[in-house]
């Protein structure tokens, strides 16, 4: 029996043509099967009997899923972006040790303050370079006791968890004692009290750490005008804490070295950028941009500028 897909009709020179070309770019291992399949948003299923002539089904539109991904990539190589990816700056360290501190000590430690000046970037950093590590985000949507625990369990890979916050809080609890680990919630303002006071139960009966990080309110609602003995009760089990209201200058002398930006007028705009409101993510941002701009070039202050404008003035 063959293994050509009963769909192939007139186009399947220039389908063959895709196939051959996206092989070849797993052949280099430019790319794993699981990661295009992502890429393109398809089972890993559907990409293997495609490439291996297989599909039963009408391949046309995994086929021009394929084109644009290919033509992406090309576009990434006309225009290549040198990105450093992380940069240790001093605030990363500092978050990173705060980090170490809340998960070897068992104990709990809040991270607060402005936006954009690396905090997240920090903690995912963290979760790559350690084990037991759970990294949630909080949401509006995801701000109910229910909800942050399903949040939870899901990055513990607990797919069957129930959705009742009795059970689930159960399981959960079972699930990450004596592991010394660590949950991270992220955007953590978002909580309202009987979330924050279930998941410092929580902390407490099963010994991981806990780091809570979010702006300015995740520490004002900790304490502020509502400090009643609920709240001090909450507050009197947090170990750390750690404010971060505005970027620092070594930060961006350290992501202008990790870019390779030597100029002194470069590095001046890149303070200037960093101090509007973003901080460090519009300076990477406004980087990459830049960077596209120069083709491979060192990034220079009239596309740095350039880049910074068009980020600005885009509505």
């Amino acid at each position: 029996m063959s293994n050509v897909s009963p769909f192939v009709n007139a186009n399947a020179i220039d389908q063959t043509s895709v196939l051959m070309q996206v092989k070849a770019k797993l052949e280099a291992k430019e790319v794993t099967s699981a990661q295009l399949a992502r890429e393109i948003s398809a089972s890993a299923a559907t990409v293997s009997q495609i490439l291996n002539g297989k599909y039963q089904a009408d391949p046309s539109q995994i086929i021009s899923k394929l084109v644009k991904w290919l033509d992406r990539l090309e576009q990434k190589k006309a225009n290549p972006v040198i990105n450093p990816g992380f940069v240790m700056t001093t605030t990363a360290k500092q978050v990173m040790e705060d980090m170490t501190y809340a998960q070897i000590s068992e104990s709990i430690v809040v991270i607060f303050g402005a936006s954009g000046v690396g905090k997240s970037e920090a903690l995912r950093e963290y979760k790559r370079q350690n084990n037991n590590v759970w990294h949630v985000t909080a949401s509006p949507s995801r701000s109910s006791l229910t909800e942050c625990l399903y949040e939870l369990a899901m990055e513990l890979d607990m797919e069957q968890a129930p959705r009742r916050k009795g059970p689930l809080s159960r399981v959960i609890r079972k699930r990450i004692t004596g592991t010394e680990g660590l949950i991270v919630i992220d955007e953590a303002d978002h909580l309202d009290y009987p979330t924050l006071e279930e998941l410092r139960i929580l902390q407490e009966e099963t010994g991981v750490g806990m780091v809570l990080v979010g702006n300015n309110r995740v520490y004002t609602q900790l304490t502020g005008g509502r400090r009643n003995e609920d709240f001090a009760r909450l507050f009197s089990r947090i170990a750390k804490k750690r404010g971060i209201h505005k970027t620092k200058v070594a930060d961006v002398r350290a992501i202008a070295d990790a870019w390779r930006v030597i100029g002194d007028k470069e590095r001046a705009l890149m303070q200037q950028i960093s101090e509007r409101p973003g901080g460090l993510r519009l300076l990477t941002k406004t980087l990459k941009l830049a960077a596209m701009f120069c083709k491979g070039e060192l990034i220079h202050e009239k596309a740095l500028r350039a880049a910074f404008n068009e980020l600005e003035n885009n509505d």
